[in-house]
């Protein structure tokens, strides 16, 4: 039968597609061999970078920004101007964690039902009008209320942990979920690339006190308005605009982007690569939400020991995006220089991040760098405990910022990779959600004694331990696990026999798949 050009060239393209998946994933016994990338791979992977991870690193930022600005707001007179008590100012910040953890679940699922772009984007966009919104309350009321939709609408960021699992291998999984992009050459090893996603959180930390110190001193008494007036106002506009950005430029699914194209991917050759590598990720293309995965989540126990850990990474985070100004303020420097030395402990987190993320990488270990992350923040715990000199707390206050970040993004980034399915991946890190929240909350409500703080500090220094304990556990149980599953492949090997259960997808056997191995 005669063939067309039009043919010839289509059955080319497809040879060459087969040459390209075969060099992005290749197993033996189960595990997952490195593998060299091809020019067309790299050129790939940094549009994804220079896309997804920059605009979800900015949609990480505004909402870090928009959830720690009371803590500046009060420095600023916020709580005197409302006339909030102690406990009422409290309050408003817990609100936030109680909506952050009823929608942490849906919005993680909505992923697969929603186009991402617009789930991402109207999130920005509503956080941004709430955030704006603080601008004219007058009442404890309408704090807590928009306290608490603002953590309904940021639940939807916390999720781009899934998304980005679905985009990136899983030993690229922790760069991107920490790493920040940087010129083109940079981009060709994964670990030369410094921390992005995550490292929004401390940047947004640092630029929040830089912002309120500038606000403070410039526009306070401006058109009749209060300097935490015009911080609430000008940090929602900026996060309204960055909204319609993620709309109109974040890529949907991968593989709907395949099946599609998008803005930023029309090459057929990058369709079938984008969906090979999600393959590779343990990603099953167009999977839909599937309730036995949850009951596999609820009753697997890395599921409880991974939101334990997780969750004690946080409540440092969440603490210091309340409490930091409030901390340094007891130490006895004045309001306006408060804002300023509240950078220095975020100062420590930017430079922490990307050097454990990049190390997690280059090492591909997880526990090890995790346990030496909680190691730090508990050390900060005992300095802040143990003195009353302000050099040695801002130090004390450094130590746990610079191992709580890392910490979050190794231990997050270890979580959703541990977990085949994207019902159960998505369970397992809503179960985290709820615990982090949880511990959160309870953050907001312990920090009552000044100046010292000592309950504060003392509960948060025992969490870090218990965290730290689970996840040496979680450890454990997936190094055995996993020479479990080496051993069965090398005595089927040695029968001559197969695995029935090898052609099976894992949405249908989500990590218990036999050729699964959990990251260490």
């Amino acid at each position: 039968m005669h063939r067309s050009s039009k043919d010839m060239d289509t059955v080319s393209t497809q040879k060459e597609l087969a040459i390209e998946a075969e060099a992005v994933h290749t197993e033996v016994d189960g595990a997952d061999v490195p593998h060299h990338k091809s020019k067309k791979e790299k050129r790939l992977v940094l549009k994804q970078d220079l896309s997804i991870v920059l605009l979800l690193s900015g949609c990480y930022w505004f909402a870090y920004l928009d959830r720690g600005a009371l803590g500046n707001a009060r420095i600023m007179g916020f709580q005197t101007d409302l006339g909030l008590t102690g406990k009422q100012f409290y309050n408003c910040l817990m609100m936030f964690f109680v909506g952050y953890m009823i929608f942490e679940l849906p919005a993680a699922l909505s992923l697969r039902v929603l186009h991402p772009n617009w789930a991402y984007g109207s999130a920005v966009i509503s956080f941004g009008v709430l955030a704006a919104s603080m601008a004219v309350v007058r009442s404890y009321a309408a704090v807590m209320v928009i306290r608490i939709l603002l953590g309904f609408a940021e639940a939807f960021v916390q999720t781009g942990f899934i998304f980005l699992s679905l985009w990136y291998r899983r030993e690229e999984l922790t760069t991107r979920a920490g790493t920040v992009s940087k010129i083109q050459n940079i981009w060709l090893q994964l670990t030369e690339r410094l921390a992005f996603y995550f490292i929004a959180t401390p940047v947004a930390g640092a630029a929040s006190g830089l912002f309120a110190y500038g606000v403070q001193r410039n526009l306070d008494g401006d058109l009749g308005k209060t300097s935490w007036e015009w911080y609430f106002l000008i940090e929602g506009i900026l996060t309204i605009l960055w909204g319609i950005m993620v709309i109109c430029l974040l890529p949907k699914l991968p593989e709907t982007v395949a099946k599609r194209g998008s803005i930023l991917f029309r090459d057929p050759q990058e369709h079938a690569l984008i969906l090979e590598r999600t393959a590779a990720a343990r990603n099953t293309p167009d999977a839909k939400p599937r309730l036995f995965q949850v009951w596999w989540a609820l009753k697997d126990p890395k599921t409880w020991l991974f939101a334990l850990a997780a969750a004690a990474a946080s409540l440092n985070i969440a603490a210091f995006g309340s409490f930091l100004p409030t901390f340094i303020r007891q130490f006895g420097f004045s309001p306006l220089d408060t804002q300023l030395y509240s950078i220095i402990p975020y100062a420590f987190a930017t430079v922490s991040l990307p050097v454990v993320c990049i190390l997690a990488d280059r090492t591909d270990k997880r526990a090890i760098p995790f346990l030496i992350c909680m190691s730090t923040s508990v050390t900060g715990y005992v300095i802040v405990l143990a003195t009353t000199n302000k050099v040695a707390l801002l130090v004390g206050c450094s130590f746990i910022a610079a191992g709580a970040y890392p910490a979050v993004v190794v231990c997050a980034t270890w979580l959703v990779g541990s977990h085949g399915g994207y019902t159960k991946r998505c369970t397992a890190f809503a179960v985290s959600q709820v615990f982090t929240q949880s511990y959160s909350i309870i953050s907001t409500q312990i920090y009552d004694n000044p100046p010292r703080y000592f309950k504060g500090h003392g509960i948060l220094l025992g969490f870090n331990v218990l965290g730290a304990i689970s996840a040496a556990t979680c450890y454990f149980l997936m190094k055995r696990e996993n020479e479990k599953r080496d051993q069965v492949a090398r005595d089927l090997v040695a029968r001559g026999e197969q695995d029935p259960d090898n052609d099976k997808t894992f949405e249908e056997l989500c990590d218990y798949h036999p050729q699964f191995r959990y990251k260490l």
